[in-house]
């Protein structure tokens, strides 16, 4: 495959797919030869094996648990509905944060690329009076000082204290 992919270090909610393409056991290190790079994150790596899925399929895992567009898969149907064995899925993150080239060579097929959907942080302004900014109401009484407390707590120490050795000059003859 001579496809070659530019990674910006700004790049931020691209997910790559990839087909793997062997019968053979393919690890972290394999798929960073794979891709021509040193190192990759592997929290942001997903190496799947499809018929793991079960009914929630690659579909339902992009949509649910990567957060890719249900329009931006349905685009890729035929494609990801074609894939058997095992997939990569590569987040932007995975690269940290570095500007990288892939080329991505057997046994990696590239399939696709989505783009996460951003999590909207967006919230109206409240119209109550509470959020107008006023505080009303009665000032909190000033905490009572530790001197007290520290001054009850030695108390008690000192009666047990003395209480101890009463007891044992009790006992001895």
């Amino acid at each position: 495959m001579s496809t070659q992919m530019r990674i910006t270090a700004t790049e931020h909610g691209v997910v790559r797919l990839f087909a793997i393409e062997t019968a053979q056991a393919f690890d972290h290190d394999a798929l960073c030869a794979a891709l021509g790079v040193e190192n990759l994150d592997p929290k942001h790596v997903d190496m799947i094996t499809l018929k793991d899925l079960d009914e929630l399929g690659l579909e339902g895992y992009l949509a649910l648990g990567m957060g890719i567009e249900p329009s931006e898969i349905e685009a890729m149907r035929p494609q990801i509905k074609a894939l058997k064995g095992d997939v990569v899925l590569i987040r932007s993150a995975a690269f940290g944060a570095q500007a990288v080239t892939l080329n991505p060579k057997a046994p990696l097929r590239w399939i696709a690329t989505f783009g996460e959907v951003p999590l909207d942080t967006t919230s109206t302004p409240m119209k109550t009076a509470s959020a107008q900014g006023t505080v009303s109401g009665v000032t909190p009484s000033d905490r009572p000082s530790n001197t007290k407390v520290l001054f009850w707590i030695l108390a008690a120490f000192a009666l047990i204290v003395a209480i101890t050795i009463s007891m044992f000059i009790r006992i001895t003859p």
